[in-house]
């Protein structure tokens, strides 16, 4: 498998595609991330017990909705005698999530640092391992020695902090989480990454009790730097831009193999020309989207949901027994089409897809595999739930960020 991940500029803004085989599978737009990952001095604004939540301004020009009910362990920069956010009080916050239709950032207490191998939490207390390497023995011994260095790293925060934070009635604990990319890691890579991070953990924490409200204490990598890492232990791929600075910052901030990582240079054939960089966007932000056979899918983004309508089209069915055996092959054509768009669209939450109708419980049945299949390759959570008794198909997809459309600075309506 062959795989091409491209950063290029068109239409002003810096665009991510990732191509598998020649075949666009991501697309992502890199300016403008709304600080994810970003951390900040925060003021509480208002507590709202019925919704038991809390509202922080943590930037002058925007506030975050902050769920009580998933943070219970609050860093608080100023002197507390109780451990709830009270208005007025300083606290540290990580940008978890961007603003979505109607809805505010959403802002969380559990800061995560990534690097290459692990990823500092404040919401674990010990050494995980990611689900993918859980059976890997490197990456179990790894976990293991990692973890009976933990105390150590600890008691160094305690250490040079525990003064300041005396009064604040916070708990700055941390562990770590092993990313798939450590399972061929030695001991010593991991020891030197697990210091690194948490010598910026310290770093942002001594910022914080002396800083200013709105004060930006950490500032996280690009989206892309991410991606990049995810890719670095893929046999097969590689990175190409054409900007400079980008290429630097990629060379500077991942250990990629310089083979692997080109700088595209070439007045008459841009790279966005090059790889259909605009027809790909064009095409994802359709409302329509044609298929070979003739038949097409409707996407209707809601605030609701998403609905996928499979339209015959052009498509001519079969007549009498061959009917069913004929849809069911178009099904199978708009259900690869439909889970692409939804990676390309980056569409989460509730999806509905109303398939061409089919008597066969066989064939229904058989559609849900094919669908289910095809969900275990997006790398966010997709779970195809189940086909109504109406055979409408019920989806979730886990949110990661804004739709592209949104990226893209268009409305709903548009």
């Amino acid at each position: 498998m062959s795989t091409k991940y491209i950063l290029t500029n068109y239409d002003n803004k810096l665009i991510s595609a990732k191509y598998i085989n020649d075949e666009c599978s991501m697309l992502n737009v890199c300016d403008n991330e709304h600080f994810i990952g970003d951390i900040f001095i925060g003021r509480v604004e208002n507590v709202v017990k019925n919704i038991n939540a809390c509202f922080i301004q943590f930037n002058e020009d925007c506030k975050g909705y902050y769920a009580l009910s998933e943070n219970d362990k609050h860093i608080f920069l100023n002197n507390k005698n109780n451990k709830l956010p009270n208005i007025g009080d300083k606290i540290l916050v990580q940008v978890k999530n961007p603003p979505h239709k109607t809805k505010p950032h959403t802002l969380t207490s559990k800061i995560e640092i990534p690097g290459n191998f692990l990823v500092l939490s404040r919401d674990v207390s010990n050494v995980l391992v990611s689900k993918k390497i859980q059976n890997n023995e490197n990456a179990k011994k790894l976990g293991t020695m990692l973890f009976s260095n933990l105390e150590d790293l600890n008691n160094d925060i305690k250490h040079e902090l525990s003064n300041a934070f005396t009064n604040t009635n916070t708990d700055l604990s941390f562990g770590f989480i092993l990313r798939s990319n450590a399972k061929d890691a030695s001991f010593s890579q991991i020891i030197e990454e697990a210091t690194k991070l948490k010598d910026i953990y310290k770093d942002l924490l001594r910022k914080a009790i002396y800083g200013l409200f709105y004060t930006k204490v950490y500032e996280s990598a690009p989206s892309y730097i991410s991606d990049i890492n995810h890719l670095m232990y893929e046999n097969d791929f590689e990175v190409i831009t054409d900007s400079e600075e980008v290429f630097n910052l990629i060379a500077k901030r991942t250990n990629i193999d310089s083979n692997k990582l080109r700088l595209y240079k070439d007045d008459l054939l841009p790279l966005y020309s090059l790889y259909s960089i605009k027809s790909n966007i064009t095409n994802a932000l359709k409302k329509n989207v044609w298929l070979k056979s003739g038949a097409y899918l409707v996407i209707e983004e809601t605030e609701a949901l998403t609905v996928i309508d499979v339209n015959s089209g052009k498509f001519i069915s079969k007549k009498g027994k061959d009917k069913d055996l004929s849809n069911y092959r178009v099904n199978i054509e708009a259900a690869k089409e439909a889970l692409l768009q939804l990676r390309l669209r980056n569409i989460s939450g509730i999806i509905i897809i109303d398939f061409i109708n089919m008597k066969s419980e066989e064939l229904n049945l058989g559609l849900l595999k094919e669908l289910r299949g095809l969900a275990k390759c997006d790398e966010l959570p997709t779970k195809i739930v189940d086909m109504t008794k109406l055979g409408l198909v019920e989806i979730t997809r886990t949110k990661k960020g804004q739709t592209l459309k949104e990226r893209m600075g268009l409305n709903k309506n548009e």
